[in-house]
């Protein structure tokens, strides 16, 4: 068996079905191999965005992979960064030169020829060693089947992107039997460290009077919904999510309050949460987007800390203690408690009345409520940077079905980003929300969704330029050209752009998009450029707050 069909198999046991790319000449026979393969390969416009598309894929599926060229490959780096900051579990692989390639003097096309030496180029391998978990070249054949079940194994373990080098003469080179057989190990939890943390826990448990579970991103990134919710159920303690862990758990769930964000919550949140007396962390990033600038409170005297970077209860710090371990320990506990105090249940939050207006004027909030009014429990929300992202937080939704670039916050995810969701849960429909500034960057990226038959639907919030910085400190710099959007469709030979001003154009807008399959719509809202959502001026105001 060869290098190149190892990896691919080895990708496919690990339940990789498609790989999103674009070719190059360092990795064209790779990409031949996958044309080959069961593994389905789906072209992107550019490597960035292919990049994108395998994140969305990764944190819907648990694996996504990225094939690019050497060199100018390297552009994919932002969305590499977005996965790094953001817990995904993204494979990048590169072709690259030849081992051969390095005996000439001259210098070769597309290498950076920062760190070329005789055995070959490591400058690529250096600017991937900040924002990756591991990097492996396969450069001998003797060693490629350990490499490869190493760097997956790692990448599904930490939930951090990979990179794997393969120079273009190894992809068809023969593998050398390895003289010892690669066993992934099962990290285990020290048991008394365990057992004295949960005896601690059970203390702060009893001891309190309104706990609140305060749910981020990782709880979903490594599979624990179903012991949090087990946790919680039992105990009946209400749950908050940041917004990087929106949909963690369903928000439709009788003890789901919201998205808590500091000051950038809903008043009820942040009144709920600023009340409570213990407040157990689980899987959160602690981050100013997070924590709403600053804004949340952490000061409770009863507090418990749990991530992937360890477990801390009260003063105490349990380095031997594995996240995963901890978190399937509490839903099968037994502390003989049950709390039964009020809290705002998001299921219960008052819907607005809902009847668009045929000569009103939308506005971003209006989009948002027609947006809540049509969503159904099979949709996947897929929010861009900007008041894309901020009102997003406070739609109802179910368990899954939220993707953003929440901390990192690069523009440009939500076009790609659909398209990989979509790959990946072809029945589900996607609705990709988006600014006009945030749609300029990746929004050829719609190519690919006729290529394959795809039909997300894109709302482009055109408020006429990056909205996100004009309460902060607004100038002409905050201005993008118009486009117009709606058109786009026909450049490109396939979908269906709608452009709308009013209420009622936006309601028949989305009714009929919802209502069809098989193509992708575009429907460009028209706002005022000085127009934002409740959540976006809570943003700003906590923003303003913090330069004060």
């Amino acid at each position: 068996m060869s290098i190149g069909k190892y990896l691919l198999d080895a990708l496919q046991k690990r339940g990789v079905n498609e790989i999103f790319g674009v070719p190059g000449d360092y990795i064209l026979r790779f990409d031949k191999m996958i044309e080959q393969h069961s593994i389905r390969y789906i072209n992107a416009t550019r490597e960035n965005t292919a990049g994108y598309m395998a994140d969305a894929y990764a944190r819907l599926h648990g694996l996504g992979v990225a094939c690019i060229t050497y060199g100018v490959g390297i552009n994919i780096t932002n969305a590499l960064s977005q996965a790094f900051v953001e817990s995904s579990p993204l494979v990048v692989i590169s072709g690259s030169a030849a081992s051969s390639d390095y005996s000439h003097e001259i210098k070769l096309h597309h290498l950076i020829n920062q760190s070329k030496t005789l055995s070959g180029d490591k400058t690529q391998l250096d600017i991937f060693k900040y924002i990756t978990a591991g990097q492996v070249v396969l450069d001998n054949p003797a060693t490629a089947t350990e490499q490869i079940d190493r760097i997956l194994d790692l990448c599904l373990k930490v939930k951090k992107p990979v990179y794997i080098e393969i120079p273009r003469d190894m992809v068809d080179a023969a593998l050398i039997a390895p003289k010892k057989i690669f066993y992934p190990t099962q990290e285990k939890s020290d048991a008394h460290a365990l057992e004295e943390a949960m005896h601690e826990f059970e203390v702060i448990l009893k001891t309190c009077h309104k706990p609140v579970i305060w749910v981020g991103h990782e709880i979903q990134r490594f599979q624990m919904q179903a012991a949090l919710l087990a946790f919680a159920e039992k105990y009946r303690i209400p749950i908050v999510s940041s917004l990087l862990g929106k949909t963690t758990i369903s928000e439709y769930h009788p003890l789901f309050v919201g998205v808590y964000q500091g000051e950038m919550s809903r008043p009820e949140v942040v009144e709920f949460v600023n009340n409570c007396d213990c407040l157990f962390m689980m899987g959160l990033m602690l981050t100013d987007v997070e924590t709403g600038i600053f804004t949340a409170k952490l000061d409770q005297d009863l507090k418990v800390i749990a991530s992937s970077d360890g477990i801390e209860i009260g003063h105490h710090h349990y380095k031997k203690v594995i996240f995963s371990d901890f978190i399937q320990r509490l839903a099968k506990s037994n502390f003989n408690v049950r709390f039964h105090h009020e809290y705002p249940a998001s299921i219960d939050r008052d819907v607005p009345h809902f009847k668009p207006k045929s000569q009103t004027k939308t506005t971003t909030k209006f989009v948002f409520e027609c947006i809540q009014h049509h969503l159904k429990r099979d949709h996947i929300i897929v929010a861009d940077i900007g008041d894309s992202l901020f009102a997003s937080a406070d739609l109802i939704l179910e368990q899954d079905s939220f993707l953003a670039c929440a901390s990192f916050g690069s523009l440009g995810f939500a076009t790609p980003g659909s398209i990989g969701a979509q790959i990946c849960r072809p029945q589900h429909r996607i609705i990709a929300i988006v600014g006009d500034g945030a749609f300029q960057m990746t929004s050829m990226e719609l190519s690919t969704a006729v290529r394959y038959g795809l039909d997300p639907i894109l709302i482009i919030l055109n408020n006429h330029g990056y909205a996100t910085e004009r309460p902060i400190i607004d100038g002409a710099y905050n201005d993008i050209h118009d486009w117009n959007y709606a058109e786009i469709p026909k450049v490109i030979n396939g979908g269906i752009g709608i452009k709308v001003g009013t209420e009622d154009e936006l309601d028949n807008a989305l009714k009929k998009a919802l209502s069809q399959r098989g193509t992708f719509y575009l429907i460009e809202v028209e706002l005022d450029k000085m127009d934002f959502s409740p959540a976006m001026l809570r943003f700003s105001s906590a923003l303003k707050k913090s330069k004060e």
